[in-house]
């Protein structure tokens, strides 16, 4: 009984029987040496990282402030069918031109007051590496309040929305520029959803109107933001009521956010920007332009070529 309880501690051990000095001096002279025991490698099993889960709560606040009816639809289009809005209805897709420059661009400047600076997304400032380059979707307006569909990718410019490379969970903030809102306010909330923001360097509700709009798709928008937006946005709200021209200015509240206030965080390791000009997407590449902050670059933003 002893022997076979010893028998098994060295199988559980591992340990061959034939390895251990004393087994060797019980065999009998002209038999072959046991074969060697068998062992069996098991492959590694490593436990896969899960996807990245937004937040579910926040200790974060923010304000709200008068925005301006702009648009003419009557009825009011709602923001979430809107397409210079929602960058979710137009969509993006990438500009696989092999001659892409695949880095910031001159194109120079002519606004003489710092536009957003995309560096400033993020504390402490940087340029990320840039990961995607893509071209928005042109747009057909049906009447309000309908959305429309689609278009061809817009080709006034090789990019007009840029992938930048982060990590997921990093915070976002509000990027800086030389304009403001008044009290210390840079944006106003244009729209907002999980995944997307668009933030609007005016009073007007209103991407066409004059002045910049940035939006942002694939962060956590912060759950506090979130539920402001909502409630200022919804549908009986005095956001959808609409005055004509000869009753405007016609005001209501928006969420408004300081420069560098924090927005939410990075969702995957891609966050996508786009640039608006009165109306018209620009090409985020611009260096002097959205990234005249650009601390730790290493490139020469070589001159533009318009058709790359």
């Amino acid at each position: 009984m002893k022997t076979l309880l010893l028998v098994m501690l060295f199988c559980a051990l591992g340990i061959s029987l034939a390895s251990l000095p004393w087994a060797g001096a019980a065999e009998p002279r002209g038999l072959s040496p046991p074969t060697p025991a068998t062992r069996i490698y098991l492959p590694l099993v490593v436990k896969p990282t899960p996807p990245f889960a937004c937040p579910g709560s926040s200790a974060n606040s923010y304000a709200q402030g008068p925005a301006y009816q702009y648009d003419l639809d009557n009825p009011v289009r709602p923001a979430q069918a809107h397409a210079d809005k929602n960058l979710a209805l137009r969509g993006y897709a990438p500009n696989t031109d092999a001659g892409l420059r695949r880095d910031l661009v001159n194109y120079g400047t002519d606004d003489p007051v710092m536009p957003p600076q995309l560096a400033t997304l993020f504390l402490p400032a940087r340029v990320p590496p840039l990961s995607g380059f893509y071209r928005v979707q042109d747009w057909n307006w049906s009447p309000s309040p309908a959305p429309g569909t689609p278009g061809a990718a817009l080709t006034t410019w090789p990019a007009t929305a840029l992938g930048l490379q982060v990590t997921p969970g990093e915070a976002l903030h509000v990027p800086s520029s030389a304009y403001d809102l008044g009290q210390g306010y840079e944006v106003l909330v244009l729209y907002a959803d999980e995944r997307r923001v668009a933030l609007r360097y005016a009073r007007e509700d209103s991407a066409g109107a004059q002045g910049y709009t940035v939006h942002l798709d694939g962060l956590c928008t912060d759950p506090n933001l979130l539920a402001l937006y909502a409630g200022l946005d919804a549908a009986a709200g005095p956001r959808y009521v609409y005055r004509p021209p000869s009753q405007r200015p016609y005001g209501y509240p928006l969420p408004v956010l300081p420069a560098g206030q924090r927005l939410g965080v990075a969702r995957d390791s891609e966050l996508v920007v786009a640039v608006v000009d009165t109306g018209a997407f620009m090409d985020p590449r611009s260096c002097n332009e959205w990234w005249q902050i650009r601390p730790g670059y290493a490139g020469v933003c070589p001159p533009h070529d318009v058709n790359r």
